[in-house]
């Protein structure tokens, strides 16, 4: 019989967290157990909770859907970029307009670009909560995520002042998400 060997992590992985299989995790079956009631959001599942695509998506999607079984325009087919804008109207978001709403490519999607951007140790700021796929690429190309607050209290909104005191030489960039992924908080712009 042979010895398995232990695997050891790389150390790149020393600051990668991923909360949907973490401790808050663990905790919110802990919960469970003890006869709570959790609604778990981080599944990636808003359908089995209620939520429901805008009417005007699905009909952008039932109707167009023939022009999406083979090659799109790069930024996706026009009726569902249009649906994106109405939603986003509907929302408060002002001035967006179909030409400027990308279809995100699931490659691009799963890796952000934060290796051309930060060097070893710079600092990238990122707001929290967060969706874990940022803290991860920062930390992934040996940059630090310093996370900024996005409080409930301030229907997640971060307050730049929060953000201005977190900047060191070492800042090299800024994440915003907005909407936000995944507490849904748009951000206004400030005049």
């Amino acid at each position: 019989m042979t010895q398995r060997k232990s695997v050891r992590p790389s150390d790149g992985l020393a600051n990668v967290r991923y909360e949907i299989r973490g401790k808050l995790a663990r905790r919110a079956l802990a919960m469970e157990r003890l006869g709570h009631d959790i609604v778990s959001l981080n599944i990636g599942n808003p359908y089995a909770f209620g939520f429901r695509t805008p009417e005007t998506m699905r009909l952008a999607m039932i109707e167009n859907l023939r022009l999406s079984e083979g090659y799109v325009h790069q930024k996706g087919i026009f009726p569902a970029r249009e649906a994106v804008v109405m939603q986003q109207q509907e929302r408060g978001v002002r001035g967006s307009r179909p030409k400027s709403v990308h279809r995100q490519r699931r490659e691009r999607a799963d890796r952000p670009d934060v290796a051309r951007l930060a060097e070893p140790g710079d600092e990238v700021l990122v707001p929290s909560p967060d969706y874990p796929l940022w803290t991860a690429a920062v930390n992934l190309n040996t940059g630090r995520a310093v996370h900024y607050p996005c409080h409930a209290a301030r229907s997640f909104i971060p307050d730049p002042q929060d953000i201005e005191a977190l900047l060191t030489k070492r800042t090299r960039a800024i994440v915003i998400v907005n909407p936000n992924n995944p507490t849904g908080a748009v951000y206004r712009a400030r005049r």
